[in-house]
C-alpha cells in the first residue's frame, strides 16, 4: 500500500488543475486509467482546447490561472477563448510543467476497480492489483461521453459508495437523427436550427448546420440536445415524437425576397436544393428519431447531484474529506468553453479547500 495525503482518481482537465493548484509539500497522487493524462483536453475545440468563453462568468478564474503558467489566450468573433497556440497539447503541458514541480505522483493505466474508506483513509485500488491510502480523496473522473477517450461513468460508482445520489445521466450536445439524410452527407449550410416539443418552440439556435447520413449536426444543433428528454416512466419512443426540428436555411432573406424565386438553388447547395424546395426553406420540418450516443457525445447529462456538494468547497455533504470536481456532477452548459470553465472551476475550488486541510 501506497500512502498520499490526496488522491485524484481522473487524470483530465479537473484532476489535472487541481493537482496544479495544491499546495507544495502535500504529497499526492493522481490515477488515471489512460496511457497518458489530459487525452480528453487535446480532443477538445477540434484540437484547439476552447479553454473557457465570454458568456463564463467567472472567465477570469481559468484565464487568469493558465496566464500565471505562461499561456496566453485569445478570443474568436463568438467569444471562445483558445491557448495562443492553438494547440490543446500546450493547456495540457503546462498543468503538467507545474505538477512536476509539486510532490505528485501521476500513474497512468491505472483503472480503479474500488473505493472503501478505513482507519481515518481512502483505500482506492487499481486493476494491477496496486492499493493507495490517502487522507483526502477527490473524485475526477469525468462523465460518460466519449468513452474512446477514457470517460466511462466509473465516478458514478465511486461515489455511490459514500452514500451519494445520481440523477439519470444522458449523453449531450450531440447530433440528432433525423432520417435518411445520405443524399446531403456531408454539406454544411448556415441555418437556424429550432427545437419544438408538443408544436411548441423551447430552444432556438444559429449557426452552421451540419448534415451526416442520418441526421444533423453542428454547434447549433448540438445545442438543443440537452432539451430532449423523456418524462419519469415515458417510453423513449413515445417522448421522442413529441419533438421535431424546424430549419430556416436562408436565415437571412425574408419572405418577400424569396417569393419571386422558382428553386432555392443559388442559396442552398446544388445537393441542398435537391432536398429542399423554396416553399420549405424557412421551415424545414425533420422529425426527431433519436439523438446520437456515448461516443459522439461532447457532454454528459446527471451525474453526482449538486445538493448533496458544498459547491464552494466542492466537499461530500455525505462524507468528510472527500470532493468532487468536473463532468462526474450534475452539472452541464452548451457547446463552446462552458463545460471546461466547469472543469477549471471546480478543479481549483477543491484544491482551494483541500489546501487549508493542511495548513
Amino acid at each position: 500500500m501506497i500512502n498520499y495525503d490526496v488522491t485524484i482518481i481522473g487524470g483530465g482537465a479537473a484532476g489535472l488543475i487541481a493537482a496544479a493548484s495544491l499546495d507544495n509539500g502535500i504529497k499526492t497522487c493522481i490515477l488515471e486509467k489512460n496511457k497518458i493524462p489530459g487525452r480528453k483536453i487535446m480532443a477538445t475545440g477540434g484540437g484547439r482546447c476552447n479553454i473557457t468563453n465570454d458568456a463564463c462568468g467567472q472567465k477570469g478564474i481559468a484565464l487568469d490561472f493558465f496566464r500565471s503558467l505562461g499561456l496566453e489566450t485569445y478570443s474568436d468573433e463568438e467569444g471562445r477563448y483558445y491557448p495562443y497556440s492553438n494547440q490543446a497539447s500546450d493547456v495540457v503541458k503546462v498543468l503538467l510543467d507545474a505538477i512536476n514541480d509539486k510532490d505528485t505522483d501521476i500513474i497512468t493505466e491505472a483503472e480503479v476497480t474500488e473505493v472503501s474508506f478505513k482507519d481515518d483513509h481512502f483505500i482506492v485500488s487499481d486493476a494491477k492489483g496496486r492499493t493507495f491510502a490517502s487522507k483526502v480523496l477527490l473524485v475526477a473522473t469525468g462523465g460518460k461521453a466519449a468513452p474512446q477517450l477514457g470517460t466511462t461513468g466509473d465516478g458514478y460508482a465511486m461515489a455511490k459508495v459514500f452514500g451519494h445520489t445520481i440523477s439519470k445521466v444522458y449523453p449531450i450536445l450531440t447530433g440528432i437523427k433525423t432520417g435518411d439524410m445520405k443524399d446531403v452527407k456531408g454539406v454544411r449550410a448556415k441555418g437556424n436550427v429550432s427545437l419544438y416539443k408538443d408544436n411548441e418552440m423551447i430552444a432556438s439556435e444559429m449557426g452552421e448546420v451540419q448534415f451526416n447520413e442520418d441526421g444533423i449536426s453542428g454547434i447549433c444543433v448540438m445545442n438543443m440536445t440537452p432539451y430532449i428528454t423523456a418524462e419519469k416512466g415515458e417510453p423513449l419512443e413515445k417522448a421522442l415524437s413529441r419533438y421535431h426540428i424546424e430549419l430556416d436555411m436562408a436565415p437571412d432573406f425574408d419572405a418577400s425576397e424569396l417569393a419571386c424565386r422558382k428553386s432555392s438553388f443559388g442559396i442552398l447547395s446544388e445537393k441542398l436544393s435537391a432536398r429542399v424546395d423554396i416553399e420549405n426553406i424557412k421551415n424545414w420540418k425533420l422529425p426527431v428519431i433519436g439523438v446520437k450516443g456515448w461516443k459522439d457525445a461532447q457532454c454528459t447529462a446527471g451525474g453526482v447531484t449538486k445538493d448533496e456538494i458544498d459547491m464552494d468547497t466542492m466537499r461530500s455533504m455525505k462524507k468528510d474529506a472527500l470532493y468532487f470536481a468536473g463532468e462526474v456532477i450534475d452539472v452541464q452548459g452548451p457547446c463552446g468553453g462552458f463545460n471546461l470553465q466547469n472543469a477549471w472551476e471546480t478543479g481549483i475550488r477543491a484544491a482551494t479547500a483541500i489546501n487549508k486541510r493542511f495548513r
